[in-house]
């Protein structure tokens, strides 16, 4: 493989995705795609719980992306052993960090070099045992009596200091990841924070500028992302989502997980003002005989509930951050819960911001790309690549992904204190095999689900 093919595997709660992208003179094309559902306790929560039941859906999505790749022409010895992988989890949490220098020759102009063993030198800040660093954006440099400087290279001064984000996570959840991958006969190329590879395939540069909150709501969490001034600013994860949601309806409507989603999926709405009048849900055993009726009513009131308590949740973080007031762009919600009915018009009243659904289009890769991208579900997945792409890019030649020489997954990874011979760009790190200092990193429909499980349930009018 080489840097004109980028593979990723998107780890979620209840699936994981492998896509394959191919850099072409028009744009990134997803030349391979597949999803699978992951087995009971696979994941929890987006932190992998059982590795062997997360191994087997990897080896048979790679498997069918495989053979995607490989019907295409010039295509057949197309192999991977390097991924790009997302990782997440609930306990994700940011905190500011200052770093003040004097400088040695104040005459002399800041090199990037410079700038970036500040960075470096970030992720050698002291969390608890049980954390590491995973990802430093630098928000803004004082070189002397000049504040709030966004790129210091080039400037004079006898002091520079910088405040910067670290992005602390567990861990635990990092090494079982890169375990997850390494026994599933792959390498970990780069791991990459979910929100931060969903924002890449999602925002635009206008909403990154003006200020803009991404919201993926999936099946096990809820990341939340605030970018603003084109800075990444603060990132959270909340521990309920999709399935909580389901969970809720199963309890107070009385009927099977199972069913919970499917009625959620083919009938449910966030708003139970919506709710017919007088209209129930019929669900039936395998031989069509009806065993239980639920209203349409108790069934949005259970949807609303928890939607409302995430979407406050919401709220809270991006009052706590601070930026609340310099968000000017409004709201993106994206994941497999932003096809439930009606949520833009619950969000726009609890956020007070205007909110749009987020999905890859052909402004994030070309249009003739695999169909399935094209959902809310898929922006983690095509961030990845996007992510692969600007990361390979920042690499001299010789360290680039080639399939003569296989990075060993423990060389690649995003977390704990770099390698004296890295040269970090935008918070992220990532070791190579080269030894040398790669340049500074530039500045930063498939058919619907409700239709495939149509029939399932039929609505009928209540004559009671």
């Amino acid at each position: 493989m080489n840097s004109r093919y980028v593979t990723a595997i998107d780890i979620g709660t209840s699936k994981l995705a492998a896509i394959v992208g191919e850099k072409t003179s028009t744009g990134i094309k997803i030349i391979g795609y597949s999803e699978a559902p992951i087995p009971a306790n696979g994941v929890r929560r987006s932190e992998i719980m059982n590795p062997k039941n997360v191994i087997s859906v990897i080896k048979t999505t790679m498997q069918k992306v495989l053979e995607q790749v490989h019907s295409l022409p010039d295509t057949e010895h197309y192999s991977v052993r390097d991924v790009f992988v997302n990782i997440s989890g609930q306990s994700l949490r940011c905190c500011t960090e200052n770093l003040r220098r004097n400088r040695q020759d104040p005459d002399s102009m800041i090199s990037t070099e410079e700038v970036a063993s500040m960075l470096n030198e970030m992720y050698l800040t002291k969390v608890d045992p049980s954390e590491n660093i995973m990802y430093v954006v630098p928000q803004y440099y004082n070189v002397d009596e000049f504040i709030d400087v966004g790129d210091p290279v080039g400037m004079i001064g006898k002091e520079i200091s910088g405040d910067y984000r670290l992005f602390v996570g567990g861990a635990g959840t990092v090494k079982k990841c890169g375990q997850t991958i390494s026994m599933s006969g792959l390498s970990t190329r780069k791991l990459i924070l979910s929100p931060v590879a969903a924002a890449s395939a999602l925002l635009t540069e206008d909403e990154k500028e003006l200020g803009a909150v991404l919201i993926d709501i999936g099946a096990g969490t809820t990341d939340v992302l605030i970018f603003q001034g084109n800075i990444i600013r603060h990132a959270a994860v909340i521990p309920f989502a999709g399935n909580s949601i389901s969970e809720d309806v199963s309890q107070v409507c009385g009927v099977s997980l199972r069913n919970a989603e499917l009625m959620k999926i083919q009938h449910g709405s966030c708003v139970s003002e919506y709710a017919p009048e007088n209209k129930i849900i019929s669900i039936r055993d395998k031989n069509s005989i009806p065993v239980k009726d639920v209203p349409f009513k108790l069934l949005f009131q259970a949807i609303e509930a928890r939607t409302c308590e995430i979407l406050a949740t919401v709220r809270r973080i991006v009052e706590e951050s601070g930026y609340k007031d310099r968000i000017r762009s409004g709201a993106v919600i994206t994941g497999g819960t932003a096809g439930l009915n009606h949520i833009q018009i619950l969000a726009r009243s609890i956020l007070g911001m205007d909110v749009r659904i987020g999905l890859p289009d052909s402004n994030t890769v070309i249009g003739n790309s695999a169909e399935e991208v094209f959902r809310p579900e898929a922006s983690v997945a095509v961030g990845l690549v996007i992510k692969g792409f600007e990361y390979e890019e920042t690499l001299p030649e010789s360290a680039r992904q080639s399939t003569a020489t296989p990075q060993p997954e423990e060389n690649a990874t995003l977390f704990g204190a770099p390698a004296p011979e890295e040269t970090a760009g935008h918070g992220e790190t990532s070791h190579s095999n080269s030894g040398q200092k790669p340049p500074k990193p530039p500045k930063q429909p498939k058919k619907p689900f409700s239709e495939r499980i149509k029939g399932l349930f039929d609505s009928t009018d209540d004559d009671a």
